[in-house]
């Protein structure tokens, strides 16, 4: 009867180690799809950012554009209220009466 145990104790250990080989080779399985999938995302993430770099370059620029058109707006505000004021003590010291299509639009401060 002995060795009828140790054949059916055998058979018994056989069929687990066939379960447990079959999991190791699910998980080698979704390892691989997983590694699969994060090479994907890696080739993908590279792409991005090769666009970003280039468009960090051309954002550069453009802020660096609309500080400058910013630095000249603010320039040319000032000086516009210093000729307006000019003008207007001109106007006021001749009394120069100015026809409305030529009046200044009021300018509000910001």
């Amino acid at each position: 009867m002995k060795a009828n145990d140790d054949s059916k104790k055998f058979t018994e250990l056989k069929e687990l180690l066939e379960i447990v080989k079959h999991k190791i080779d699910m998980m080698d399985v979704r390892q691989t799809n997983q590694s699969a999938t994060i090479s994907l995302m890696k080739d993908q993430l590279s792409v991005i950012n090769r666009k970003l770099d280039s468009h960090s370059a051309s954002l550069i620029t453009i802020e660096k554009e609309i500080k400058a058109y910013g630095d000249m707006y603010k320039i040319n505000d000032a000086n516009n209220r210093k000729m307006e004021k000019r003008l207007e003590t001109v106007e006021e010291k001749e009394s120069i009466q100015v026809p409305p299509e030529l009046q200044l639009a009021p300018v509000a401060d910001i």
